[in-house]
């Protein structure tokens, strides 16, 4: 099953992430304050091979009740994502002495081993259920090596800023991270429902092929019997 919803899903996957709009990242502290603007993050080369499907399980135990839950859930990695954030506008202001504030362009690339995208679901279902739903599911998106490429022709301090934004890179990676992570929200659950289709769809062979044997068994069970009438009254 999880074979067979990797090969339906990689188009989907593919097409999703080759464009995903980034809301305003804004950011203020007592020594920094930054802001990134039309942010486009853009993926290319999602290969097959990169998309991982796996169910993950884990116990809450509840020592008053003595009770056990358990909880599964399916598991989506997608790694060695190359990708740019390209052309965006900045805005850069180091509050501490000497201050300094300037804003232009600027381009960031992942390098190394790229980006990593997991998103993870809560695997349900009810008694009454013919096949698991997927809920409440969320994204981790960790970004391994990042370089800052600024427009300088955009720039009032060219040297400046950009050795001073080098000493922030890892707060900017992660506000890069978070709000790839947040704004995937309507797009995991739309994902999610689509999956919990597959394998519903993926069930009903299954499901119909009981069904025929059970029809089968009981068939034959009346056979018997009819042959048995048979010789009795013969």
């Amino acid at each position: 099953m999880l074979s067979n919803l990797q090969s339906a899903l990689f188009p989907l996957l593919a097409d999703a992430l080759k464009y995903i709009p980034i809301p305003k990242i804004h950011s203020d502290s007592k020594s920094m304050e930054f802001w990134l603007d039309n942010i486009v993050l853009c993926s290319y080369d999602i290969m097959p091979e990169h998309i991982h499907f796996h169910l993950e399980s884990d116990s809450d135990v509840y020592m008053r009740d003595i009770e056990t839950k358990s909880h599964t859930y399916l598991v989506i990695e997608l790694d060695k994502l190359l990708t740019e954030i390209k052309d965006i506008e900045f805005y850069f202001h180091k509050k501490t002495k000497p201050s300094l504030e300037d804003s232009g362009r600027v381009t960031f690339r992942l390098k190394g081993k790229g980006a990593k995208l997991v998103l993870t679901y809560m695997v349900h279902q009810d008694l009454e259920d013919s096949s698991p739903n997927l809920r409440e599911g969320y994204a981790h998106f960790d970004i391994s090596a990042m370089s800052i490429e600024f427009d300088k022709s955009t720039l009032k301090h060219p040297r400046l800023v950009p050795m001073l934004t080098g000493m922030f890179k890892s707060k900017i990676r992660r506000e890069i991270e978070k709000s790839v992570e947040k704004n995937l929200t309507g797009f995991i659950q739309k994902l999610g429902d689509m999956i919990s289709k597959n394998i519903k769809e993926m069930n009903r062979p299954f499901l119909s092929g009981i069904e025929q044997a059970k029809k089968a068994i009981k068939a034959s069970q009346v056979a018997q019997v009819y042959e048995k009438r048979r010789e009795l009254l013969e």
